[in-house]
């Protein structure tokens, strides 16, 4: 943030008009080389650093029960679960294969794919505003908690978050380039598009986004040949795309009852829209930094203003930032669709406008403001980092089976997940004694479960059961009648452990 400020010629500004030689890199400045690498190489940093400190998680666990089996037995799973995360498990199989499930392992893609989204953000704001804006949106990424809580998970969402980026990206170049040299950047572009889909197909939410900006600039182009080349040109892409992504899209839809946990999102998720910036101070940090950044720029002038904030900066950002989010709540009202982790895609656009205001109000209030920024989301990021950093510490919920557990001791699990594949201490090694065929027979996450009266006979025949649950359930109607005593309860973050015995038993 300390480089002297440059800006690319203007006809590289995707909100205005094209202009011969528009988007050759013969008329673009990119900066110095250590202001490109810098912010996806301190990106990669901070996702490595305790990368292996929190446990797994329920969804995290997920994962592992999935790329545990065969290929074949994978391939059988996806034919009736989770066919919308086929392409993520296939990518974490084969990791698994090579290393091991261990949470370094697992969590490395993700940490890999937030740093090429910390690229592809620096490249977006060399383009739109300056090497200095690039600079500064890609730290702003970096040091974002929501980067840090999905770059250090075994699950599809960094990805997501770096095909979008890399998507706009495309986008912009595409925008800017001249008329006959479009058709390389919209081809990465359609293919780009078709694997968000195919790794997650609320990533197609970004086309929405795309359509009003590409309408923007072609609103603002003066040559109505070029605004319709560009347009017909997008749309080819955006729906090629989308065919490419349609078989996922159809199995997704089939198997769309796996949403059924989604409740009715309200004003508390509205709200909570700030969690994709990290604590409140801290967002309300980044907002003050994009206002303080446009007001120095309007007193400076019209001139500082327009080259501080083009209009293809708002054009891109603010639909990605405000579509997504709006799509997924208002169709919500139909069915339940939205959860935060569904629009982690926004990301990238609050990072681009943090950065430009922090390259608009000079490199020494810029680089205090980051510090402050950085700061205010350091207890966020240490937590992240914490055993319990994701929610469900299911590592210590494993190891206490494991340090109580007694030959012979059964296990009734939380239906709805499987902590057994999380981590092998002790839970996978108890008798599921409620299920009736195991997740590789059933070709499911979690397998299939006894009827209660089976379940009960069964259960007369064991001296020590133990209840793992989520959520604190002091005694199951299941036990009720068999004299089974509660001989101790555990609680590791929200996961809830209760060991039965008999009570004519020890």
């Amino acid at each position: 943030m300390t480089a002297p400020r440059t800006r690319p010629v203007p006809a590289q500004d995707a909100g205005a008009g094209a202009q011969p030689g528009a988007g050759r890199t013969a008329g673009f400045d990119p900066g110095p080389a250590w202001m490109r690498v810098l912010p996806p190489v301190a990106t990669f940093l901070i996702m490595m650093w305790g990368i292996t400190g929190a446990s797994y998680w329920r969804d995290e666990a997920a994962t592992l029960g999935a790329v545990q089996r065969s290929f074949a037995d994978l391939l059988r799973m996806l034919g009736n679960i989770d066919a919308v995360h086929g392409a993520y498990y296939i990518l974490i199989w084969a990791f698994v294969r090579v290393g091991g499930t261990g949470e370094l392992v697992t969590r490395l893609p993700s940490a890999v794919a937030m740093a090429g989204a910390a690229a592809a953000v620096a490249a977006l704001g060399r383009r739109l505003v300056s090497p200095r804006a690039g600079l500064a949106s890609g730290l702003v990424f970096a040091v974002l908690p929501p980067v840090s809580m999905y770059g250090q998970d075994a699950r599809p969402y960094a990805i997501v978050v770096m095909l979008a980026a890399v998507a706009s990206y495309l986008l912009v170049r595409a925008m800017a380039a001249e008329r006959g040299h479009r058709a390389p950047w919209l081809a990465g572009y359609a293919a780009c598009l078709a694997v968000l889909g195919i790794v997650d197909i609320f990533g197609l939410l970004l086309i929405a986004a795309h359509a009003v900006t590409v309408a923007l600039r072609c609103l603002r182009t003066e040559d109505s040949r070029s605004a319709r080349s560009l347009a017909l040109g997008w749309l080819a892409a955006a729906t090629a795309g989308t065919i490419l992504t349609s078989p996922v899209l159809a199995l997704g839809y089939v198997q769309k009852g796996t949403l059924s946990w989604l409740l009715l999102p309200g004003l508390e998720e509205v709200r909570g829209l700030t969690g994709l910036i990290g604590p409140g101070p801290m967002a309300a940090a980044v907002a003050l930094v994009v206002a303080a950044g446009i007001v120095v720029s309007a007193v400076a002038g019209r001139e500082r203003l327009r080259a501080d904030w083009p209009g293809s900066l708002p054009a891109l950002c603010l639909p990605w930032l405000i579509l997504p989010p709006a799509i997924l709540l208002i169709g919500s009202l139909i069915t339940p669709l939205y959860t935060l982790r569904y629009v982690l895609l926004c990301i990238p656009a609050i990072a681009l406008l943090a950065g430009a205001g922090l390259a608009a109000i000079g490199w020494i209030a810029g680089t205090a403001a980051l510090a402050v920024i950085t700061l205010l989301g350091g207890s966020a990021q240490l937590a992240e980092r914490a055993p319990n950093g994701h929610a469900d510490n299911v590592r210590r919920a494993d190891r206490i089976v494991a340090e109580h557990m007694r030959p012979g001791d059964a296990v009734l699990e939380f239906k709805e997940e499987n902590f057994a594949a999380a981590y092998p201490f002790g839970i996978r090694d108890l008798n599921n004694i409620a299920q009736a065929r195991t997740p590789i027979q059933s070709a499911t996450l979690i397998g299939t479960f006894l009827p209660d009266p089976v379940v009960r006979q069964r259960l007369a025949h064991v001296s020590r059961v133990w209840v793992v649950e989520y959520g604190h359930r002091v005694r199951l109607p299941i036990l009720n009648g068999l004299h089974f005593r509660l001989v101790r309860a555990w609680q590791t973050s929200d996961i809830w452990l209760f060991l039965y015995a008999q009570s004519n038993g020890d």
